[in-house]
């Protein structure tokens, strides 16, 4: 990883169910830092431009940028669980059912139907 550059999350800020999901990720302190955005709040900066080229949806998964490299889905969500943390039982729990890909395949499409169920008890548009 560039040194000083920190891994970032994109998630939906309108979803509560992404945004406690989001806000409860922690990562191994080797790894580096994590910064947290809300694509709703971030506007048309040179990340999302880029999240837009490889032609990845918001509204199908979070987007995680690390090393460089951009991971959708259910990618970003076993990569959090490879280099996250152990601290707190959540993320103990996160990083057990997710660093299984057989598992990320299972659960994320219903984590995706409780996204949309969220926007949609919470008159929210997707993104």
């Amino acid at each position: 990883m560039t040194e000083g550059q920190p891994i970032q999350l994109v998630y939906d800020g309108d979803c509560p169910f992404c945004t406690a999901s989001a806000h409860m990720v922690r990562i191994k302190q080797a790894v580096g830092s994590l910064q947290i955005l809300n694509a709703r709040e971030i506007g048309d900066t040179p990340l999302m431009v880029q999240i837009a080229a490889h032609g990845f949806d918001l509204n199908q998964g979070i987007v995680v940028k690390f090393e460089n490299r951009l991971y959708h889905g259910k990618d970003a969500l076993h990569l959090l669980a490879m280099i996250g943390s152990d601290r707190g039982w959540l993320n103990r729990l996160n990083v057990a059912l997710f660093r299984n890909r057989t598992t990320v395949a299972i659960a994320y499409p219903a984590m995706k139907a409780i996204r949309r169920l969220m926007l949609v008890l919470n008159g929210k548009q997707p993104i």
